[in-house]
């Protein structure tokens, strides 16, 4: 919570303007910036309580998007591993069509650098702390419309 020196015009609050719940629809509120005017203090305690207390339906709602959103990118994955394999099956390489662009990237492998051995031995033997990984099979999805 934020503490002023200056109580409220109504009576009605006791703290800074800027924390009343009134605050937005106070024709008296405090037009200063709590940062700047120098009456103000931050209550490191209670703000955190006071934060959680007003924000908690955005919170909760925050939470509900991120759950939803692993979901729907689990069914995601599920759905283009399904058209992965009948891409395979089929040897299909390209669907176009009005609605989505669907390419197959075939499995490759790809030799990079081990950064942690090559700081073990010397650094111009780049050659010797190359490891070669291999690079799963998928499907590049475009949706058109530019969504």
């Amino acid at each position: 919570m934020i503490k002023c020196e200056n109580t409220c015009p109504l009576g009605k609050f006791d703290g800074c303007c800027h924390s009343c719940p009134e605050f937005g629809k106070c024709k008296d509120a405090c037009s200063e910036d709590f940062k700047k005017c120098g009456c103000s203090t931050v209550d490191e305690e209670t703000a955190l309580e006071t934060f959680k207390s007003q924000q908690l339906a955005v919170l909760q709602q925050i939470a509900s998007l991120v759950t939803t959103k692993k979901q729907i990118e689990a069914q995601e994955k599920e759905l283009k591993d399904k058209l992965k394999e009948a891409m395979e099956r089929y040897s299909v390489k390209k669907f176009e069509s009005d609605i989505l662009n669907i390419t197959y990237v075939a499995e490759t492998t790809s030799t990079s650098v081990d950064s942690a051995k090559l700081k073990k031995l010397h650094p111009d033997i780049a050659t010797e702390c190359s490891k070669t990984s291999k690079k799963s099979a998928y499907i590049k999805v475009e949706v058109k419309g530019g969504e």
